[in-house]
Formats: C-alpha cells, structure tokens, sequence
C-alpha cells in the first residue's frame, strides 16, 4: 500500500513538472517572438540616427539579426539552458554578472517584502473573522478594501515623504550593498519592503478572513473550544493548519505579482535592481538583455506556482487520495 501511495505520489511530481517544462518551452517561444517582432531597429540605436544603412546592415550581421528567427530562437533557447543569459547588444559586456547582481536586489526585496504582508495580513485576518460583524472587524475590512485601490507607487512615494523626507527615520532611497554594511542595507530596503507588503496585504487579509471564517464553523474548533481551549490557542492549533491550502494558494500568487510590483518600487526608491534595470533597457532597445530578464521573470512566476501546487500535496493528504481514486 505504502509503496503504491510513493508511486502515486511520484507520478503526480512527475506530471506537474512535465507541466511545467512545456510550459516554460511556450514561454520561451511567447518571449522571443514578441520580443524580436517589435518595430525598431536594434542596431539603429546603436549606431545614432545619423548612421549610414551600410553601418547598420554591418552591425545587423554582426549581432545576427539578418538570420531567420528561428534559427535565432534555438540558438537563444541553448544557451538559456546552460545559463548563458548572452551578451549586451550596446555594449557587448555579459548579462550574468549584471542581472546576478541586481536579481539579488530584486529577491531581498520581494522576500521582504512578503514577509511584511504576511505580519501583517495574518493577524488582522484572523482578528477580523474573529470579530466579524463588529466595529473592529468590519474597520479592518473597510481598510483591506481601500487599500487593494491604492497603488504601489502612491504607498511608496508617500512612505518616502512623510517617513523618509519629513521624519528621516528611514532612508527616502537610494541604496547600500550588504557586503559593506548589514544596517545600512536593511535600513534603505525597509521602506521599500514596507510598501510591497501594505499593498499585497490588501489583498491577503481577505483570503485570511475568509479561511478562518470556515475554520471556526467546523466541528473539529468548537470541539476544541467545548473542551476547554482558548481562543487563540485554538485557532493556532487547529486553525493554521487547515486554513492553510487556501492561504498558501494566495501566497503563492501573491509572491508572483511582488516581482511585478517590484518594478514599479525600485523606481520609486532608486533601487539597482531587476526591475529598473529592465525599464532602462526597454528604453535603450537592448533585446538580448530584456528577453533574457523578462524570461527571468516567467521562470519565477512559472516555479512558484509549480512550488505551490506541489505543496498541496504535503498540506492535504486528501489530495493525494483523490488523485489515486482518478487514477484508479
């Protein structure tokens, strides 16, 4: 039984991350011809508007842009798979170094980021199912709302007046490597970090409300309160656990589209991470950098969401029952 349960279980990982693989390839495929479609000329930027169409044609095979896509493609999508990210069009220096960098950025403030959102979600979520239906409930609620209308860049320049400028509790912006000072780097991420979690905590609240509006109408709570546990005690014992599928399903997604808002944030704050450093090279038509940052991006939201699904199995065994019934 154990080991028909094992290759069940196998099989499912298997299908997923076969799911995911093709996924990716589509991906792929999506990113670079939309990418190498847009109108413009690459080479054209380079050289200035003053370049003669000898110039450009040279530098055109140079960069092989006179080659069909789809030898393009493949020669694009080898080299993503041993880790090569390629080399600037503009200037010719490798991407790895440059996007490794940044991308370290990028991860320190989205992990920050959704750490804030789930301190501050999951209390408030849990308060307000706890106290739903009365002031301090619905006051939580009416302030999730509003707060799912307020965008990122509004939080952000605000937390940078009033907290950075005005208060200077906090750095407005800017930005300090870790290697030279620990302080300094969490000092000037804070902000940042803050503005990602209000923002996505909007929106958790009212999934954490609604899952433990469930847990506290089952049995198994008010058994566990009949029989002489406490409230919270309660809820932490047996109320994490099985409202968790449905927080992790949202955290999940939610982790997905912090990399989305951290673009918009790291503008705000000046910060060099991934997300300025795609602006900046959307603008200076630098292909190779954007296909290789944006198909980053799809990488990341792609895992995650492999990550969660395959998480549900661990959470709730009743899934993997379901699929050997399906199977059976």
């Amino acid at each position: 039984m154990n080991s028909t349960r094992v290759a069940s279980t196998g099989w499912l990982v298997a299908r997923r991350v076969g799911w995911f693989a093709l996924s990716m390839l589509v991906a792929s495929i999506v990113v670079f011809a939309l990418l190498n479609l847009l109108p413009g000329d690459v080479a054209g930027v380079i050289l200035g508007p003053n370049a003669s169409q000898q110039s450009i044609d040279a530098l055109r095979e140079q960069l092989g842009l006179n080659q069909n896509i789809v030898p393009r493609y493949v020669e694009w999508l080898g080299a993503m798979l041993t880790g090569d990210l390629g080399s600037s069009a503009l200037t010719g220096a490798p991407v790895n170094p440059v996007v490794a960098d940044k991308f370290g950025v990028t991860l320190a403030l989205v992990l920050l980021g959704m750490l804030a959102a789930v301190l501050i979600a999951l209390p408030l979520g849990i308060l307000a199912a706890l106290r739903r239906g009365r002031a301090d409930g619905v006051l939580i609620s009416g302030f999730s709302q509003l707060g799912m209308a307020i965008p990122a860049f509004v939080v952000g320049i605000a937390l940078s007046v009033v907290v950075g400028a005005k208060l200077h509790w906090l750095p407005a912006n800017g930005y300090v490597p870790i290697s030279r000072s620990f302080g300094q780097w969490l000092s000037h991420l804070i902000l940042p970090a803050l503005t990602l979690g209000l923002v996505q905590s909007a929106v958790l609240v009212r999934y954490v409300r609604s899952a433990f509006i469930d847990v506290i109408s089952q049995d198994y709570y008010r058994t566990a309160r009949a029989i002489g546990w406490r409230r919270w005690p309660a809820i932490v014992r047996h109320g994490l656990r099985n409202a968790s599928l449905q927080i992790v399903t949202v955290l999940g997604l939610q982790l997905s589209t912090l990399f989305v808002g951290a673009i918009v944030v790291e503008s705000v704050f000046v910060l060099p991470g991934l997300g300025s450093y795609l602006v900046q090279m959307v603008g200076n038509r630098d292909l190779p950098v954007v296909q290789s940052i944006v198909m980053i991006l799809v990488a990341l939201v792609l895992v995650i969401n492999l990550l969660v699904d395959l998480s549900y199995t661990l959470i709730d065994p009743r899934l993997r029952a379901g699929e050997d019934e399906v199977d059976d």
